[in-house]
């Protein structure tokens, strides 16, 4: 019903996460449904055309994504129909990379979607698209590198870099003080580079980074309970969990 190719450009494993492609049958006969839930991760999504991607299908005000778009940090979860035929692809950053590439205050964006015109930076990306997903891989890892070549980070970015490193190693399981003793900067700061790169403060990926290990645990172990699982991501009890 619903393929997927990955791709790990090795040569930009320190910005990039992922190249993929998802393909909906175009055999269907009913529309692909799926829930996206926030993972902390920024992407580039590109829709093949024709595309007809709705979000909330059920409301009445429910939006159409653009055909090539940033989803940047996102707080809440959303319903996401595609049509059967449906492909698109993406690239996956890491949940403070994207904004470093393409130079803009991620906060800017929280829960809000950037149309790829948008930004004339990225534009280039659209080119890269063809109906071939290993050559449309290619084609982004050769146009990123070039992007990654020209970057000048700075001794903020490093500071959050090194902050979600040990956010992502941890699984979210990770207080603040650690974070702050780890880079040696005041809150206040860490606060203010993590909403530059990332979106939202170190505390809010955190509960997002422990909550989707609880989901992926839960699904790799359909033969535990709900307590074990809660106990499994570091959670004190199912009343924690929820919160």
């Amino acid at each position: 019903m619903v393929s997927v190719q990955t791709y790990i450009p090795a040569t930009l494993a320190p910005f990039i996460k992922s190249f993929w492609c998802l393909r909906v049958d175009a055999g269907i006969q009913q529309s692909y449904v799926e829930d996206i839930i926030p993972d902390g991760h920024h992407e580039i999504i590109f829709h093949m055309e024709p595309h007809s991607a709705q979000r909330n299908p059920a409301l009445q005000n429910c939006g159409y994504e653009p055909d090539a778009f940033f989803a940047v940090q996102n707080l809440h979860s959303y319903m996401l129909k595609l049509q059967a035929g449906a492909m698109l692809y993406g690239i996956r950053f890491y949940p403070h990379t994207l904004a470093l590439l393409f130079n803009f205050p991620a906060d800017l964006l929280t829960g809000q979607l950037l149309p790829l015109n948008d930004v004339p930076a990225a534009d280039a990306l659209r080119h890269c698209i063809t109906e071939n997903p290993a050559r449309t891989f290619a084609r982004f890892e050769k146009l990123l590198t070039k992007q990654v070549a020209g970057l000048n980070a700075g001794k903020g970015f490093d500071y959050v870099n090194a902050a979600v490193g040990l956010i992502l190693q941890q699984k979210g399981n990770i207080k603040v003080d650690r974070l702050i003793q780890a880079t040696g900067v005041s809150v206040k700061h860490l606060d203010t580079s993590f909403k530059k790169f990332v979106g939202t403060t170190p505390k809010t990926l955190c509960h997002i980074i422990k909550l989707n290990y609880f989901i992926h645990y839960r699904e790799q172990h359909p033969d535990k309970s709900l307590t074990d699982c809660t106990y499994e991501a570091n959670f004190y009890d199912q009343s924690h969990l929820i919160k």
